[in-house]
């Protein structure tokens, strides 16, 4: 790829202040369409803006630091999803906890690239005893692609789970639709783990749900209609068992002055979570010694409304 300087149209800088953050700067990736915010701590992706068009939600102020769990932008669960893994105090594990390294970075015109990374060491062999290599690979074009490379560089081969957990910022909850649905196998997780019920149509948002879908293909699309702002959020996904779709309503504690990280009150009617994921141990991939695994989803944002 040509290579220009970082005063061209295109530029991949350290953003210098974006709410309340107790780490160092983010990291900027800047086309002409669009921008991206990543942040070196758990590798979230804190925002992405198409035409200064903002797609992910985020809480008023942020808390990226400790084990606890912090809603806003793009969280990855890794190397388990939900409370799967070897600690289930941990909730989606524990990549989201650490400091990614910077391995490359490149920047174009109409084209960025971030790549950062993970590798085990004796801390993370404390709370999971494998050997690994966890590579991020974010691609800025006029939409965001987001490759989850998984490597097993040890002699044992080890079960994974993951996924990506973005927040989507939307109108109304009551009035945006989820479309791909239709003809899939569902759970409310909320009240059993069996796959019991086939959805019918697209999901319509009007309560508060926490829906596992199964995937019948190895790549998916689905998209949020969101008639209130006039926009289609569009989903394409590989690698994923199931899609999850999350929204807590009021089921979900929320104060009027949360803390850093938390729901505030009302929040839930602005927020939709579409989650490419591996889920629950009977999903969970096998990685062999020298094997790999990747992850991939991409969002793009589309001026058509629902239908």
């Amino acid at each position: 790829m040509k290579m220009t300087g970082l005063l061209s149209a295109c530029a991949l800088v350290a953003f210098a202040a974006f709410g309340a953050i107790a780490e160092e700067k983010p990291i900027r990736l800047e086309t002409q369409r669009a921008v991206a915010d990543i942040s070196l701590h758990g590798g979230r992706v804190l925002s992405f803006r198409v035409k200064g068009d903002e797609v992910l939600w985020r809480p008023r102020e942020w808390r990226l630091e400790g084990e606890g769990w912090a809603h806003g932008g793009i969280p990855i669960c890794w190397p388990w999803f939900g409370r799967s893994g070897d600690d289930p105090n941990v909730m989606h594990g524990f990549a989201r906890c650490l400091t990614f390294s910077v391995r490359r970075k490149t920047v174009g015109a109409d084209r960025c690239e971030l790549v950062i990374g993970l590798a085990s060491d004796a801390g993370t062999r404390k709370r999971w005893p494998y050997d690994f290599d966890l590579e991020y690979r974010i691609v800025l074009t006029d939409r965001l692609r987001l490759e989850l490379k998984t490597t097993n560089t040890g002699k044992r081969p080890f079960k994974l789970t993951a996924g990506f957990h973005p927040y989507f910022l939307i109108g109304d909850r009551d009035k945006a639709v989820v479309t791909g649905t239709d003809g899939m196998k569902f759970c409310d997780s909320r009240v059993t783990m069996e796959y019991d019920s086939v959805w019918k149509g697209d999901m319509a948002l009007t309560s508060a749900f926490d829906h596992v879908f199964v995937e019948p293909n190895e790549t998916a699309f689905h998209a949020i209609n969101d008639p209130v702002r006039r926009r289609r959020i569009e989903l394409t996904s590989a690698g994923a068992a199931r899609l999850v779709v999350w929204n807590p309503g009021n089921d979900e504690l929320a104060a009027a002055t949360p803390q850093p990280g938390c729901l505030a009150a009302g929040d839930w009617r602005n927020l939709v979570c579409v989650e490419p994921a591996i889920l629950w141990k009977e999903a969970a991939r096998t990685v062999a010694p020298g094997g790999t695994h990747l992850l991939a989803a991409e969002i793009a944002l589309s001026r058509k409304s629902a239908p």
